[in-house]
């Protein structure tokens, strides 16, 4: 496989990048609890609000695009310290934007679900990771583990704790090797989470 090179994507990008979100995460338990078993629907929906949530994001931390042979093939999200969780005009502009996208009922469920990550977010100060995602057709091939490793190597520069959510069991094996641990477990609309931390490296 080719070099893997990664750097920070500029507001004009963001749309793309969720797009590659919406497809890279199409099939993930929670996607398919909230809007349903069309595969197509889903990559579709979930590209838009993932792209308005790449914009929010942005405003307070940096979006990592990594690329290959210069096409951008996986994203990831770091939000520092105080920022982890949504403002209520943050999350209003996001639950407009799931309303325009879908339904009432799906909205309904993003609320629990955007309710449930709220209540289990960690207390004290950390750096959160997420979203993340890769190439539907290129996962498992390391841009997912290179994205990882510059996220870890900017939160250690900083001293810091960093902080995530999953749905998918395969991807907690995956960030354990980045030295995060399972903190908490819930289930969020009828799908099981996991909520991990990793320490500060002195």
């Amino acid at each position: 496989m080719n070099t893997i090179t990664i750097r920070e994507l500029l507001p004009a990008e963001l749309p793309g990048a969720g797009a590659l979100l919406g497809r890279g995460m199409r099939d993930n338990p929670l996607h398919v609890s909230v809007v349903g078993p069309d595969p197509a629907r889903r990559e579709v929906v979930f590209g838009a609000i993932l792209g308005g949530l790449l914009a929010s994001l942005h405003r307070k931390g940096t979006i990592l695009g990594a690329h290959l042979d210069g096409r951008l093939v996986g994203v990831c999200a770091l939000v520092p310290p105080g920022h982890g969780q949504p403002g209520l005009a943050e999350n209003l502009a996001l639950v407009r934007l799931v309303f325009a996208q879908t339904s009432l009922g799906v909205t309904l469920k993003a609320l629990r679900w955007l309710g449930t990550w709220a209540r289990h977010e960690h207390q004290e100060p950390h750096w959160h990771l997420g979203p993340v995602g890769v190439e539907r057709d290129l996962q498992g091939r390391g841009i997912g583990g290179a994205l990882l490793r510059e996220f870890c190597a900017r939160v250690d520069a900083q001293g810091g704790v960093a902080y995530l959510e999953t749905d998918k069991d395969v991807n907690v094996t995956f960030y354990e090797k980045f030295g995060f641990k399972t903190e908490a477990r819930a289930d969020v609309v009828g799908v099981p989470n996991w909520f991990m931390l990793r320490g500060a490296v002195r």
